[in-house]
């Protein structure tokens, strides 16, 4: 007596579906994700976001970057005149993002945060 055995067809693989806002879940990616895939120090990823020069979206606390807005991104030449060119520049760029915040922000804390941010750019390129 042979036995016969049946197997169940595969069900066919599917993408994830998208949320709400039309993004797929996989192609969201946390600072440290982001960081990874782009090979670059979470620090100055960070710094380089709060400074506007990186497309992310802050939420609920954390950053959050689409993997296509970032190879669009990626794609692009930074025209020159968005980049600071000295640090009066960029404090006047950050005066300028905190302003649009809903986060307050002292401006002593906005200096240390630049200072901090200068320290771990300059100890990633010692180290780098």
């Amino acid at each position: 007596m042979s036995t016969k055995t049946t197997k169940k067809p595969k069900a066919p693989a599917t993408k994830p579906a998208p949320d709400a806002n039309g993004a797929v879940a996989s192609e969201v990616m946390t600072l440290a994700e982001a960081a990874g895939w782009l090979r670059v120090s979470e620090s100055g990823l960070k710094a380089d976001t709060i400074a506007g020069r990186v497309p992310a979206r802050f939420v609920a606390g954390e950053w959050r970057f689409n993997k296509a807005a970032l190879v669009a991104w990626l794609s692009q030449p930074e025209p020159p005149a968005n980049r600071p060119k000295t640090g009066a520049e960029l404090v006047e760029r950050i005066r300028q993002i905190r302003a649009a915040s809903p986060y307050p922000e002292t401006e002593e804390e906005a200096e240390e945060f630049i200072r901090k941010m200068y320290a771990a750019r300059k100890a990633d390129s010692v180290s780098g």
